[in-house]
């Protein structure tokens, strides 16, 4: 298995200042789907306000355009078969009204095109460079991208399910994935910072961040979904939503990771 060395969360590129950030554009899957902005999504998939939200909050952003669609691919369809709802779907259904300069956009997404071991990273990665790319060409400036963390972890692979016997091979596509999207950033000769040098990018290893929030036992449980618990206990405690989603103080962690890298200059 090819292995991923990032030293600290990184950051690249970041000439601005949150403070001039309002307004906010995210593209993703269920991990950013707020469920009403604008009318598009589904629920949100945990138990109260998700990253977006609260980084919305800690940036003091009253705009946030949330695109992200629950069950997105990378590709301009979903996990489900559709043809739309993907992210170069959401991109393409994007029209750039708001100040560049002072517009960051977010994107997170991934996990749907190989949670079940069938597709190949490589391509998941090309897609999202595609659609970084057609965003650069309607004006966007300011990124915040994220790599993905090992949903083997979540409970959804658990010992009980169908899924479990994928694990070795999705934590195999993991860790490929995070390694080309790295180099889709950063890599010297064809990484987007290298060719776009205006634009700026903040990295987010959420990968490493998960791998030590468990490491580090602050969550009691991270076997069982709260969600799926008897009439739904105090969440204190609770590392899962549901069998592939974090509970929103999880999230809450997530957003204050992102602020404090948008923090650093």
């Amino acid at each position: 298995m090819k292995t991923i060395i990032f030293a600290s969360f990184l950051l690249f590129s970041i000439q601005g200042h949150s403070q001039d950030i309002n307004t906010i554009v995210a593209f993703g899957d269920s991990f950013t789907d707020n469920g009403h902005v604008n009318n598009h999504g589904f629920n949100r998939d945990s138990n109260g306000k998700i990253w977006i939200d609260y980084l919305a909050e800690m940036l003091d952003c009253d705009n946030l355009d949330n695109r992200a669609w629950g069950g997105a691919r990378t590709d301009s369809g979903h996990f489900t078969g559709l043809d739309w709802s993907g992210f170069n779907w959401q991109v393409d259904n994007y029209t750039m009204t708001t100040d560049p300069a002072n517009t960051l956009f977010t994107i997170w997404i991934g996990i749907n095109d190989y949670w079940d071991a069938k597709d190949d990273p490589t391509s998941s990665v090309l897609n999202i460079k595609t659609g970084i790319q057609k965003l650069i060409a309607k004006g966007a400036e300011r990124f915040i991208i994220f790599n993905n963390f090992d949903l083997t972890v979540a409970p959804g692979y658990g010992p009980e399910t169908e899924y479990h016997d994928l694990i070795p091979h999705v934590r195999v596509l993991v860790s490929e994935f995070n390694e080309e999207i790295s180099q889709m950033i950063m890599n010297e000769e064809t990484g987007l910072i290298a060719n776009h040098t205006h634009i700026e990018i903040t990295f987010i290893d959420i990968y490493s961040f998960m791998n030590e929030l468990i490491a580090n036992n602050k969550y009691m449980n991270t076997d069982t979904p709260w969600k799926d618990t008897y009439q739904f206990p105090h969440p204190d405690g609770f590392l899962w939503y549901d069998e592939w989603h974090p509970m929103t103080s999880c999230h809450f962690e997530i957003a204050e990771l992102v602020h404090k890298k948008l923090e650093m200059r």
